[in-house]
C-alpha cells in the first residue's frame, strides 16, 4: 500500500438522537472514539489522512470531500443529523461520488437497522432466530409466542430503547412496553421470545474467505433473579451495576462441536443479509443451539469494545485489521 494513498475518515457529528431519551446521547457520542482510534492507525501506516464529519449541512461535506479527492473512505457513519434511520445514505452518497468506502453496501444497512426484515430473512435462510411480531399498535399482537417476552425499538442499534422494563412476563407488561416504544421512539416494536441461554458475540473480518474471529461471550454476574440481557445501562453507563457485573470473555468456552455451530450459524448470517468486510454478529445459545438475536454490519471498532476485543484475541493489530479494510474497498473500486 503506497504512503501516497489520500484516505477519508467519515462519522457524524455526535448529535442528540432525534427520538428516545436523552440519554440516549451517550451511545452517539461513541463514535468520536472511533474515529480516534481509526486516525491514530492510520499515523502509525504513514498514510495521508483527514477527517470528514457530516454535521447539518450535507453541501459542505460533498465540497470537502471534492476539494481533498480521497482515494478511499474508510466509513464510519451510524446515521445522520441525529437520526439512525440515515445511516444507509450515507454509502450511497460516496456511490454516486465514485468514492470507495470501507464496510456494507447501502441495501444491507437499511436491511440489518429493521431487525423484523433482518429476521424475515434469517428464517427464510433457514438460520435459527427467536419467534417475533412487530407491532404498529399492541391491537396487532396475536398471542401466538410465549411469556417471557422481549420488546426492543424496530430501528435502533446500540441497546437504545432496551432497559430491564424489556422483559416482560405478562400481558399488562407487554401492552405498556409496546406503548412506550412507539411513542418515544416514533418507531414500531419489536416483540419476541425471550431465549434464556449465553450470550455471545461473533465477529466475522472479510469477504469472499471470511473468517470468524474469537468468539466474545458477557457473562451475567448478578446475583439475584433478574433477567439476563445486555440493556442500555450494560452497554454505556460505566458506573452503573448492570454495566459492572456484565463481563466480556474472549474467547468463549466452548467444546468445539458447539464452536462450529456458533461460528457457522454466524458467517450464515453475514452471507445472507449481504455483509461486507466485517460485522458483529449477536446470539443466544440455548441448548448447544445458537439464536441469531441481529446482525450488526460496520459494527463499533472502538478499542474497549467487542469487535476490537476479538481482533486483539486472533492477534490482528488494529492498524493491520484497518489496513485491510482499506484494501477491501479499495479492490472493489
Amino acid at each position: 500500500m503506497t504512503n501516497k494513498l489520500k484516505v477519508g475518515v467519515l462519522f457524524n457529528a455526535a448529535t442528540r438522537p432525534a427520538r428516545g431519551e436523552v440519554v440516549d446521547y451517550i451511545s452517539a457520542a461513541e463514535v468520536l472514539e472511533q474515529a480516534d482510534a481509526v486516525q491514530e492507525a492510520l499515523r502509525k501506516l504513514g498514510l495521508e489522512q483527514r477527517a470528514f464529519v457530516l454535521e447539518d449541512n450535507i453541501g459542505n461535506l460533498v465540497r470537502a470531500l471534492e476539494s481533498f479527492k480521497p482515494d478511499v473512505i474508510i466509513n464510519l457513519c451510524e446515521g445522520a443529523f441525529g437520526d439512525s434511520r440515515l445511516e444507509m445514505n450515507m454509502p450511497c452518497l460516496l456511490e454516486l461520488m465514485r468514492i470507495p468506502y470501507t464496510g456494507s453496501p447501502p441495501l444491507t444497512l437499511g436491511l440489518c437497522q429493521n431487525k423484523g426484515l433482518t429476521k424475515d430473512i434469517l428464517k427464510s435462510n433457514g438460520i435459527t432466530t427467536p419467534r417475533y411480531q412487530v407491532l404498529n399498535s399492541f391491537d396487532h399482537w396475536k398471542g401466538e409466542i410465549e411469556y417471557p417476552l422481549f420488546v426492543k425499538p424496530l430501528r435502533e442499534d446500540a441497546s437504545l430503547g432496551v432497559t430491564k422494563e424489556s422483559f416482560v412476563t405478562n400481558e399488562v407488561e407487554l401492552r405498556n412496553r409496546v406503548r412506550y416504544v412507539i411513542e418515544r421512539y416514533e418507531q414500531p416494536a419489536l416483540v419476541e421470545e425471550y431465549v434464556e441461554g449465553r450470550e455471545l458475540n461473533v465477529a466475522i473480518f472479510g469477504n469472499e474467505s471470511a473468517e470468524v474471529l474469537p468468539v466474545s461471550e458477557i457473562v451475567f454476574e448478578f446475583s439475584d433473579d433478574r433477567p439476563k440481557i445486555v440493556d442500555y445501562l450494560a452497554k454505556w453507563i460505566k458506573d452503573s451495576e448492570e454495566y459492572q457485573k456484565t463481563k466480556p470473555v474472549c474467547p468463549a468456552n466452548m467444546d468445539s462441536s458447539v464452536k462450529k455451530k456458533v461460528e457457522n450459524a454466524g458467517l450464515e448470517a453475514y452471507k445472507a443479509l449481504g455483509c461486507r468486510d466485517y460485522a458483529r454478529v449477536d446470539m443466544r445459545l440455548k441448548d448447544d443451539t445458537p439464536y441469531v438475536l441481529e446482525v450488526n454490519p460496520n459494527p463499533d471498532i472502538s478499542p474497549d469494545v467487542g469487535f476490537a476485543r476479538s481482533l486483539g484475541a486472533a492477534g490482528i493489530p488494529f492498524e493491520e485489521f484497518v489496513e485491510r479494510l482499506i484494501s477491501f474497498a479499495l479492490g472493489r473500486g
